[in-house]
């Protein structure tokens, strides 16, 4: 199952015919033959017309380009790729020459006319095909502009220069003749009914299992922070407390937060609330000091907020922790590791001053917000809705709210340090409680509406009276 073979039919006068032949293995399945083989991603665009962000696809969905350049961007900078199986459809314009079997199956090669190349069709895989396309554009690009360089270099006497693009090239050149070398599975899946086919891409998409933020981060090695990752959820807060699967938890879940939520708040304490961890110091950056940072911020919070040592040590469950308190947020732990990150990285705070500050804030996260607390009065009113358990999740919102919380720490605001003020009595409705249901005695209302009419009456047969004799 590898090249593509070539074979060109003597010329006539009229025409000539050349046939494009891949080895091959053929099955059945879904009732369907199906041929698999093993195409180069040069190979597969060259098969494979470009595909178009812009044009519908009756058997596809709509292709978001920015999903198929970080797939061409995947397979340039990582030399130990790896990709699913491509499924193509067409219609039946192969030929198949068997050279030998096994139940159910058969090895060989298969043949089609390369006028008909344009009857192959993406089923699944088209963000990868359009990344194989970039991909290849973007080399041959990157490859001259390092030759162009090179020469630039040497032509200015530039060794070092030199030295730096010819490395480039090299590299380069590598990469691309991985376009050429190595190979992805492709099945070709022999269908022609859109009905069929169409069914076929939603059965496809149904029983795909997607990954989650949190798998990823348990799986992805080559984020510093997923790297650093496994030591942060040994913490006592975190350990048997942290959900390794899901992305979202649940009101009455047993855990505290998911693997995405410890991997978020350790990036905001690596680069901040709004940074990101670059290519370049995912390379450079320490997992160790990452993870010894993130334990620092964890021991800080059981320190500053008794409710969450009550966790660690298990006398408060997480779920009951997330009906009475805003720390059961966790948009509200990762603002408040963004408080933590610029106090100590930004604004000299040692680590004992940061834990004071945070303790401060300990007798006002009881949950819900409320219009006296400090998080409606001093707070911008898009950070908290009235009401709500923890922060708004609008990511400028979250920004403001730790830039705030910061200014509170460097002017050493008052309202701080004072005790909380009470939540408003509620505004009672004077006509709460009354049930209008039939269901109950409803004879003094009626006596009441026919008391004011028969007073309306007969002042009308008054006034008619003053009228007549006027």
């Amino acid at each position: 199952m590898s090249a593509i073979k070539e074979s060109v039919a003597p010329a006539t006068l009229a025409s000539y015919t050349t046939d494009k032949e891949l080895f091959a293995s053929r099955y059945k399945q879904g009732g369907r033959t199906v041929y698999n083989v093993a195409m180069t991603p040069a190979q597969i665009a060259s098969v494979i017309k470009r595909p178009n962000p812009d044009a519908d696809n009756p058997g596809n969905r709509r292709i978001r380009p920015d999903h198929a350049q970080a797939f061409a961007r995947y397979f340039i900078d990582h030399d130990e790729w790896v990709v699913p199986g491509i499924i193509l459809r067409a219609p039946n314009i192969f030929t198949f020459v068997e050279d030998f079997e096994v139940p159910d199956a058969q090895f060989g090669t298969v043949k089609y006319q390369e006028r008909n190349q344009g009857d192959i069709h993406i089923l699944d895989g088209q963000h990868r095909i359009l990344g194989f396309h970039i991909a290849l554009e973007q080399i041959d690009e990157l490859i001259d502009r390092a030759r162009s360089a090179k020469a630039t270099a040497r032509r200015v006497q530039d060794p070092v220069a030199a030295k730096e693009a010819e490395k480039e090239i090299h590299r380069l050149e590598k990469v691309r003749d991985r376009l050429y070398k190595e190979r992805v599975s492709v099945e070709i899946q022999v269908t022609d009914d859109l009905q069929a086919y169409r069914q076929m891409f939603f059965d496809i998409a149904e029983n795909a299992l997607g990954i989650t933020a949190s798998v990823k981060a348990r799986f992805d090695s080559r984020k510093v922070v997923n790297r650093a990752l496994p030591a942060a959820l040994e913490h006592p807060l975190l350990a048997g407390r942290t959900d390794l699967e899901v992305d979202r938890i649940p009101r009455k879940s047993p855990n505290l937060l998911t693997a995405r939520h410890v991997m978020e708040t350790m990036r905001v304490l690596t680069v901040g609330f709004d940074g990101r961890v670059s290519r370049r110091q995912d390379k450079e950056l320490d997992e160790v000091q990452i993870a010894q940072e993130s334990n620092a911020f964890f021991t800080a919070l059981t320190e500053a907020f008794p409710q969450l040592k009550a966790v660690e040590l298990g006398q408060l469950l997480p779920d009951t922790l997330r009906e009475t308190s805003m720390l059961g947020s966790p948009l509200f732990l990762r603002v408040l590791a963004g408080v933590w990150y610029e106090l100590v990285n930004n604004h000299g705070f040692t680590r004992p001053m940061a834990t004071e500050f945070l303790g401060k804030l300990a007798k006002h996260v009881n949950a819900p917000a409320h219009a006296d607390s400090i998080w409606k009065l001093h707070v911008d009113a898009g950070a908290f809705n009235e009401g709500a358990w923890g922060p708004n999740g609008r990511r400028q919102d979250a920004k403001g709210l730790v830039e705030t919380i910061v200014d509170w720490a460097i002017m050493r605001e008052a309202f701080v340090d004072e005790e909380p003020l009470p939540e408003p009595e509620p505004v009672v409705d004077e006509d709460e409680g009354i049930d209008y249901a039939l269901g109950h005695d409803t004879t003094p209302i009626e006596i009441e509406l026919r008391n004011e009419v028969d007073e309306i009456a007969a002042a009308s047969k008054e006034r008619a009276k003053a009228i007549a004799k006027g």
